[in-house]
């Protein structure tokens, strides 16, 4: 399935990204629960790079 907005999503995922790492920034004891949220976030920006949702985890 073709994700039309893919380069949105991509812009989206990269914020989330961001916003994460600062928060493990300010919130240490919270970073390794953080960076984990982040690369899920990094994961969503490459499904949405390659346009598609085959495989995309919707747990």
């Amino acid at each position: 399935m073709s994700l039309s907005n893919a380069s949105r999503w991509a812009e989206i995922c990269e914020i989330q990204t961001s916003l994460m790492l600062d928060l493990a920034d300010k919130f240490p004891q919270r970073r390794e629960q953080l960076q984990h949220i982040a690369d899920g976030w990094q994961c969503v920006k490459k499904q949405a790079q390659g346009q598609s949702l085959n495989g995309l985890s919707t747990k």
